[in-house]
């Protein structure tokens, strides 16, 4: 697959799309934030590093392995820094058949405010909302769902093995938190990873709202 190719794919217009819109809601701003998206059985359409959202178009993706290798012909082009993260994810779900399809991750206000109010407690807790049912497995709002926060680190590995070791005794969550840093969301397609980090920060927003 060449460049040009793979820019006239559409889950890289929906990526894009996904980039620009957040860029708006300020949720990725300048070069912050990253995109993936299933493409093969162990290939991950993935943006670029150093793109500004406000600009992404469907030319800023590449492909990368499972493991993080970017692929032919894009062996010379640097994956955003925390691919190892979306790769991770894809693993897991292969591994347990989960069905992930795409990974979105942002830098919004609201994300980073409780990731760092919350960091000793690892976790953050939403309970009756009605909006909590977007998330897979959640049918009332008389529920609770838990979003855990890991600690942040410039090494991807030491996230992956908080992430490996919550799951040792809990389900898989909608989402994560990284601690002063953002969250990661993600779903079976593009639209759903996306609806799935909307719920979110409309459940962080409205938390903060309570607060105040």
């Amino acid at each position: 697959m060449t460049e040009a190719e793979l820019a006239a794919h559409p889950l890289c217009a929906a990526l894009a799309d996904c980039g620009n819109l957040f860029h708006r809601w300020q949720w990725s701003l300048s070069s912050s934030s990253n995109y993936s998206a299933l493409f093969a059985d162990e290939a991950v359409i993935i943006s670029r590093s150093g793109v500004d959202k406000q600009y992404m178009t469907a030319a800023d993706f590449m492909l990368v392995d499972f493991h993080s290798r970017p692929v032919a012909p894009f062996e010379k082009i640097k994956p955003s820094a925390e691919t190892e993260l979306h790769c991770h994810l894809y693993r897991h779900a292969k591994k347990n058949k989960l069905a992930v399809g795409a990974v979105l991750h942002t830098h919004s206000k609201f994300a980073v405010h409780y990731s760092r109010r919350y960091a000793n407690a690892g976790l953050l807790a939403f309970t009756g909302f009605e909006m909590q049912k977007i998330f897979e497995g959640i049918t009332t709002h008389d529920s609770s769902v838990e979003i855990p926060i890991f600690a942040n680190s410039q090494s991807m590995p030491d996230i992956t093995r908080d992430f490996d070791a919550y799951l040792g005794g809990h389900d898989m969550p909608p989402a994560y938190l990284i601690a002063g840093h953002g969250a990661y969301a993600w779903g079976k397609t593009v639209l759903h990873a996306k609806q799935k980090l909307e719920a979110l920060e409309y459940l962080l927003e409205l938390k903060y709202m309570e607060e105040k």
